[in-house]
């Protein structure tokens, strides 16, 4: 269970990265706030498990594995809103990868407890971002390449009303 814990922190600094790039970089608060609301998504998951894991007394050496948290080399090269958002599913595949190992081990053990908490809580998650972010793909991808710019501030007003400017609430 700590792989998926790292992941899941590391998925949260990913998207921070992402959120950094497009809303200072790039201008365009709604995809950064969508990065920030992600990243505090992961957070809070990762949390749940860690509680999760306490609750159940379950054993375990280490909360983060020997690599640590680091932000993607992916990422970090990431220049365009689209590569973002494919960066930002493949982000979300890792743990989604992680959870689906964990599952697997807890089948194996008869752990019918853990399956259903991963199954509810954390697999529920993954879902909703694969979703999410597949639609915003789907909406830039269906438009001609003429009003391609004009989706991405669409689409980016729509997430800026939805989770606001997250870029000035720093707490």
């Amino acid at each position: 269970m700590f792989r998926f814990v790292t992941q899941e922190l590391t998925s949260q600094y990913n998207y921070l990265q992402l959120s950094s790039k497009f809303g200072a970089a790039h201008a365009y608060p709604g995809f950064s706030s969508l990065f920030v609301h992600l990243s505090n998504e992961d957070y809070s998951t990762a949390d749940k498990l860690v509680r999760f894991i306490a609750l159940r007394k379950i054993q375990v050496d280490r909360l983060i594995n020997k690599i640590g948290i680091k932000i993607n080399s992916d990422i970090q090269s990431v220049m365009d809103l689209r590569n973002s958002l494919t960066q930002a599913k493949e982000n979300n595949k890792r743990s989604w990868r992680e959870l689906e190992r964990c599952h697997k081990i807890a089948v194996d053990k008869n752990e019918f407890n853990i399956q259903d908490y991963l199954e509810t809580n954390q697999l529920e998650h993954h879902i909703k971002v694969e979703k999410l972010l597949s639609d915003i793909e789907n909406r830039i991808d269906e438009v001609r390449s003429d009003q391609t710019e004009l989706i991405k501030f669409m689409i980016d007003e729509e997430l800026l009303e939805t989770y606001g400017d997250r870029r000035t609430k720093v707490w």
